[in-house]
């Protein structure tokens, strides 16, 4: 019986050996457009399918959360909504840590729209100011870290930054970096918040994979939302407390 065991084997590798093998020598990229003039005919099965799901969607993003007495934009290098969005960061880290946290960091080109405009705001309005599931994550960096994240925020024009830090611009690099009104100071240790893109090292955030992180398990689209639910509860527009510049080109 072993034998035939054997047997079998032996005959079964040969004719894997013997088989031809075929390997992947190239791809071929073609791009198609697609539109009305490619595809004219609406399929109606389809739309009927989906229509229940698009009213219930529709329905959800347009529900109304909140409302501004003004536009809120956002700049470089600094700007309204580059400091609501990184103080939400902030505020929404040190509940959730329970510890004070220094500042928080939000990359500028995360926030995908220009600006929040004048009256009311709209649940699918976050989503577009914020569409990717980026999670608020909590570091602690050294003073040499802050310096180097504090210049590269400046190599690109500003970042939203939260209140606890101020710094200046001058060619490309920070300067007269203050934390909690205080001189950075490089032999000390920062608690810093920011989104788990930069920590994981995006944008050139290289420098923030050494450290240990803390994930909130807080989507921080939806730290915006909260904070926006829970303020217009108060009775409060939004945008309304969001003052003093954090980043300035110095002359």
């Amino acid at each position: 019986m072993m034998r035939l065991v054997l047997f079998a084997a032996l005959i079964s590798l040969l004719s894997i050996s013997c088989r031809n093998v075929q390997h992947l020598a190239r791809v071929d990229n073609v791009n198609m457009v697609t539109g009305a003039e490619t595809h004219p005919y609406e399929d109606e099965d389809m739309l009927a399918l989906i229509l229940p799901y698009r009213k219930a969607m529709d329905s959800t993003m347009g529900e109304v959360i909140g409302f501004t007495a003004e536009e809120i934009r956002r700049s470089q290098p600094d700007g309204p909504l580059n400091r609501m969005v990184a103080d939400i960061i902030h505020n929404t880290a040190e509940a959730s840590v329970d510890r004070p946290v220094s500042f928080a960091v939000q990359n500028y080109f995360g926030l995908r729209i220009d600006a929040l405009p004048e009256g009311q705001l709209t649940l699918g309005l976050i989503y577009e100011l914020m569409p990717f599931d980026n999670y608020l994550v909590v570091l602690r960096i050294s003073g040499t870290t802050v310096k180097e994240f504090a210049d590269l925020i400046a190599s690109l024009g500003g970042w939203p930054v939260s209140h606890g830090i101020e710094f200046g611009i001058e060619e490309d690099r920070a300067v007269d970096i203050m934390i909690n009104g205080k001189p950075l100071n490089l032999s000390e240790s920062y608690t810093l918040a920011t989104n788990d893109y930069l920590a994981n090292g995006g944008d050139n955030a290289f420098f923030l994979t050494e450290y240990q992180q803390h994930n909130t398990g807080i989507l921080i689209r939806d730290a915006l939302i909260n904070y926006i639910v829970d303020s217009t509860a108060e009775g409060n527009n939004i945008g309304e407390d969001i003052s003093g510049q954090r980043i300035y080109l110095r002359d």
